[in-house]
């Protein structure tokens, strides 16, 4: 079983602000000839973040079955129609859930359009159309602190950023050593400032948000890995601000997916090591 991809898929989702609506959307439904597949994810121009969870509609309400299904996942360019198969991911969620997640690290052709594919063994499908925006150039992080965990990240995009986050792989300390590593990732969306000529900027200051994040039994800790995220996104990214969270999981209201439910959204991503990656303890 392969989980390398299980916090990424997951990650992606929370892009999409639909953690909730995916686990919930294709439940309900009854299996049909209308509707194949249930996707959630997003395709990367970079090739960074594409993953994109992909379940048959109407198996089973949770599936305990860890043995894959043998669909076949694969991106196609409208214009040349040049395909890209997916790698598939198991994923397990905790118990006997398990998912299947679909990546690729492919680069792929900015302000372009693409067809995400999933086919069964019968030759039933489900597709999205993605519309992918423009390249995102490297952000830069300036002035970073790491006894404070602070710093200036400036950069430029064509597109609206969508998301923005710090990620850290933190290891607590304990009496004779260091615990296990966690993952700890914070979101900077609402303090990003934009202007008008494509640049933007975020002040950040995480030590007390990842103190917080461990919890109040763990007194001292060390980073073995820092990382800024960055991701953009133009007339793919749906618009959920307005939606009750009841809404969000309805197949009608969000949904790109023909032939099945779901939303699949083209980004650009990049991923930036802030400082250099160390060894766990």
């Amino acid at each position: 079983m392969d989980t390398r991809f299980g916090s990424l898929f997951v990650l992606c989702i929370s892009l999409l602000l639909l953690a909730n609506g995916c686990e919930q959307t294709f439940e309900p439904l009854q299996k049909n000839d209308e509707l194949t597949f249930s996707m959630y994810g997003v395709v990367d121009v970079h090739g960074e973040f594409s993953v994109v969870r992909v379940m048959p509609i109407g198996e089973r309400l949770i599936n305990t079955d860890p043995e894959s299904n043998n669909s076949e996942v694969f991106l196609v360019h409208n214009s040349t129609g040049d395909r890209i198969a997916y790698q598939d991911s198991l994923y397990k969620f905790g118990g006997d859930t398990y998912v299947w997640n679909y990546f690729s690290s492919e680069n792929l052709i900015a302000n372009d359009s693409y067809r995400f594919v999933a086919e069964d063994t019968e030759g039933r499908s489900s597709y999205a159309l993605i519309n992918l925006p423009s390249e995102l150039p490297f952000p830069t992080v300036e002035e970073y602190s790491t006894g404070f965990e602070s710093g200036i990240i400036k950069g430029e995009s064509e597109d609206p950023i969508v998301s923005i986050k710090t990620r850290y792989y933190v290891q607590p300390i304990n009496e004779i050593g260091c615990d296990p590593e966690m993952e700890v990732v914070i979101s900077h969306l609402d303090q990003l400032i934009t202007r008008a000529d494509g640049s933007y900027q975020v002040e950040v200051n995480n030590r007390s948000e990842i103190s917080r994040a461990l919890g109040p039994s763990v007194q001292s800790f060390r980073i073995n890995r820092r990382e800024l995220l960055v991701v953009s996104s133009g007339e793919d990214w749906p618009e959920l601000s307005e939606l009750i969270d009841l809404e969000i999981t309805l197949p009608d209201v969000i949904n790109n997916v023909e032939g099945g439910v779901g939303y699949v959204a083209g980004v650009a991503g990049r991923i930036i090591q802030i400082t250099p990656p160390q060894e766990p303890c």
